[in-house]
């Protein structure tokens, strides 16, 4: 077998690094711009109201949060926007209190076009297991496609790193030999 040559080896090296980067760029675009969060804060699992839980995390009955209810493109603050079922979420939307939540009235209470919120956390105990229940990630169903295309990216971004590895190696001149696996006891 003829020993690969360094210039093809180069060539090839820059050409799949130039790739990974603008794969990694691009990655890094739809983080930033909004896209990818979008994919997993998708739709509404319930009826109720979408939330940013972090704006009024440090609640408390003493200090309620009091949440404005409106139509609302994105959610800036103490601002709660209805939605029904398998409705899109606002921008900025983390949670869901559901209707359940505020007929109960411990937690969250309705007083004319406001929400009321004095217990935002509590700590629950389930299979012995003690844990946090927030209204963070409560009510939200996922983009279908969403987990689809990261799948195919990271095997795309995977591919273009391996034959920019591949290429490094023939730039270097560097010849790997496959290591011979023995089965059994010789």
């Amino acid at each position: 077998m003829a020993e690969p040559s360094k210039t093809k080896g180069t060539i090839k090296f820059v050409v799949w690094t130039a790739i990974a980067a603008a794969l990694i760029s691009y990655l890094w675009i739809e983080y930033y711009n909004g896209t990818l969060v979008s994919w997993y804060y998708y739709k509404a699992k319930s009826d109720g109201w979408a939330v940013n839980a972090n704006a009024f995390k440090d609640a408390g009955k003493d200090k309620p949060a009091v949440l404005q209810i409106g139509s609302f493109e994105t959610i800036e603050g103490l601002q709660a926007v209805p939605v029904k079922k398998g409705d899109r979420l606002p921008a900025n939307t983390n949670g869901i209190i559901d209707k359940k939540t505020v007929e109960e009235g411990k937690r969250v209470t309705l007083d004319g076009n406001t929400l009321k919120v004095t217990v935002p956390m509590q700590v629950k105990e389930a299979k012995g297991f003690k844990f946090k229940d927030t209204f963070k990630h409560k009510g939200i169903q996922t983009s279908e496609w969403g987990g689809a295309w990261c799948v195919a990216f990271i095997l795309v971004l995977g591919f273009a790193l391996g034959m920019m590895a591949e290429g490094f190696t023939d730039m270097c001149g560097l010849k790997l030999t496959k290591i011979k696996h023995y089965e059994g006891v010789h």
